[in-house]
């Protein structure tokens, strides 16, 4: 066992050992309840017992409930002791003790608590406590017996039946008075003593003895059962991790999610429902006018069918750099995964290579589902020819169309974890819905496009657990021509003034005007401030930012993108600005800016990155 193993288990057992002082601690608490239940019974004289029993009861039973309060009082007031490991012995031993004076004074009613005393060890499971606490008992038993014999509670199987006066029993109190009577009994040959050893002692003790072996070998299961729990919750652990670095290995093969030309945008988002899935999708520039988009999903879940994702996903990057057409591309893919496929996977998949110049798409489709295409609530399936799934033959079957997209018109590839995903009444969410969503709204940038059908299906599915992997990309085609420009920094204050110097020259070079620009300037102050202040901590991180300005449409976009823990800057609702630029709170006056100079504003989580899209209609 490693350093980080012992670790681990050094602290599953004090943890457990903490909850069992809890758990004690209220047991403890119980017995006092009880305890005092008991005591107002002798002392409305519900049980008749001797002047001597009843001055000691009085005594002891108070001391007992106190004592047996107190690991209890330090449950809620001092939390923190109940981890350390001597606590288990003061709670443990405290209920002994407790046991062992009302042994003393009601010696006929013990057992009971001595047998509780080693049951309740099984809560720590700890062999040592068992056996210790055994030891204790049988001694302390063996003691209170005696002492019970001259102290305690009249008892007939400890002093006898009593003395005969006037042929009436008297039964024998005080402590000089019962010695009397014993040792005169031991004259006439009738050794109490003995007698108590023999046929009340052995006994119980042979009792005790059967109690304590079954709670030691339940305290020797359960500590094996921590352990295995300890070492199942490591190889967990550790195959998390590895998962999660597969995961991440498979997110790095998949293209940037957000990319940007003169002509085109393209945004694209996964969510495996493993860690890791067969859902992939990329985005090449394969020259200075073409770029291709593919999307795929690989028959299976985990670590198998990310393999095969991964293998197909090279093969496209390799095959689409050398400008093969959408058809040739998809038979390369079949050869390299059908060869070897002993676990008979295969794979849907679509490609598409916009011409940036025309609008002119070529695509190809190995099975799966038909992408959207359209605009501005003219949103359409794209009919197509089906094809046939890769993997399976030695031959894809598969031909290359064409379509030519309208300028403002995009192209969404999308897997089945979309229009498969169930509700909580188990109802799939379907091609038709997912096409009333593209029709539902005007968006202004395909960003919000995918910010509302991930909003839309959450609504949708509910409660309901993901079924099945989510991907889709979408390629927008401008038809005109954008110019734009790209700045990426360390999320460090100290660099704040060269991202505005960037932003300041694009506007200047665009000649936007003079107050939007100032505005503008304010905006990115604040909302890069608070990407390095609240996003990252100021622990440092990357910033990446795209400015883009149409100039037939008078159209700008700020895109700022980060990989901070989620952190919405637009969920500020301020109406108006009061006091000093620096006591606004977080966001507060870059926001409010924001709102009152910008057409369109949005935030939007995607493949664990911050994106938040600014954009301004002249």
């Amino acid at each position: 066992m490693n350093e980080e193993e012992k670790k681990k288990y050094y602290q599953a057992y004090y943890d457990n050992e903490a909850d069992a002082n809890k758990q004690m601690s209220f047991a403890n608490a119980f017995a006092a309840f009880v305890m005092l239940v008991i005591w107002i019974c002798y002392l409305t004289n519900l049980f008749i017992v001797t002047a001597n029993a009843k001055i000691g009861i009085n005594i002891i039973f108070p001391i007992s409930i106190l004592i047996l309060l107190t690991p209890l009082l330090y449950t809620f007031k001092f939390p923190q002791a109940l981890k350390k490991p001597t606590y288990k012995y003061f709670v443990v031993f405290s209920f002994i003790f407790v046991m062992a004076t009302l042994n003393i004074i009601i010696p006929k009613h013990a057992l009971l608590g001595w047998a509780l005393s080693i049951v309740i060890t099984t809560h720590y499971y700890n062999q040592k406590l068992c056996r210790i606490t055994f030891v204790i008992v049988l001694a302390l038993m063996i003691i209170c017996l005696y002492a019970g014999m001259f102290v305690g509670e009249y008892d007939p199987h400890l002093i006898g039946n009593g003395a005969i006066v006037d042929n009436e029993i008297v039964y024998i109190d005080g402590v000089k008075e019962r010695y009397a009577y014993l040792t005169d009994l031991l004259l006439k040959g009738e050794n109490r003593y003995l007698k108590v050893f023999t046929y009340y002692y052995l006994p119980r003790s042979a009792m005790l003895a059967l109690i304590f072996l079954v709670s030691n070998s339940l305290n020797k299961r359960t500590y094996n059962l921590l352990i295995s729990e300890i070492n199942i919750n490591s190889e967990q652990e550790k195959t998390k991790t590895e998962l999660e670095v597969a995961r991440d290995i498979q997110l790095a093969t998949l293209s940037n999610d957000f990319v940007t030309s003169e002509n085109i945008e393209v945004v694209a988002e996964i969510k495996p429902v493993k860690e890791v899935g067969g859902d992939f999708y990329d985005c090449v520039k394969i020259d200075d006018n073409h770029t291709a988009i593919v999307i795929g999903d690989v028959s299976g879940k985990g670590i198998a069918a990310a393999m095969f994702m991964m293998k197909t996903i090279t093969c496209f990057k390799n095959y689409a750099r050398n400008k093969k057409k959408p058809s040739q591309i998809l038979k390369e893919i079949n050869k390299s995964i059908y060869e070897n496929n002993t676990s008979q996977m295969f794979v849907t998949c679509f490609i598409a290579i916009l011409d940036e110049t025309t609008g002119e798409v070529v695509f190809a489709n190995a099975g799966h589902n038909h992408p959207i295409i359209g605009n501005n609530r003219h949103y359409r399936y794209l009919p197509c020819k089906s094809g046939f799934i890769l993997g399976v033959m030695e031959e894809a079957m598969c031909e290359d169309e064409v379509i030519t997209l309208k300028p403002g018109e995009s192209i969404t590839l999308y897997t089945d974890g979309i229009t498969e995903a169930k509700n909580e009444k188990g109802e799939l969410f379907s091609e038709t819905r997912l096409l009333q969503i593209f029709n539902k709204f005007n968006y202004t940038c395909i960003v919000e496009l995918h910010h509302t059908l991930k909003d839309m299906l959450d609504a949708y599915v509910g409660e309901a657990p993901q079924s099945d992997d989510i991907t889709f990309i979408t390629m927008k085609y401008h038809g005109d021509k954008y110019s734009y420009s790209e700045h990426n920094f360390e999320a460090y204050l100290d660099n704040i003034p060269e991202a505005l110097k960037f932003i300041e020259t694009f506007c200047e070079d665009h000649k936007l005007p003079k107050d939007f620009k100032n505005n503008l300037l304010v905006v990115g102050d604040e909302l890069i401030s608070n990407i390095v202040k609240y996003g990252y901590q100021n622990k440092g991180g990357d910033i990446f930012i795209r400015l883009l300005y149409n100039v037939d449409k008078k159209e700008f976009a700020l895109t700022v993108i980060d990989v901070a823990p989620a952190f919405n800057q637009l969920e500020v609702n301020n109406s108006k600005v009061e006091g000093e630029a620096e006591d606004q709170k977080v966001g507060g006056l870059g926001i409010l800016i924001v709102k009152q100079i910008m057409s369109t504003y949005l935030y939007d989580r995607i493949n664990n990155k911050n994106i938040l899209v600014l954009r301004k209609k002249f």
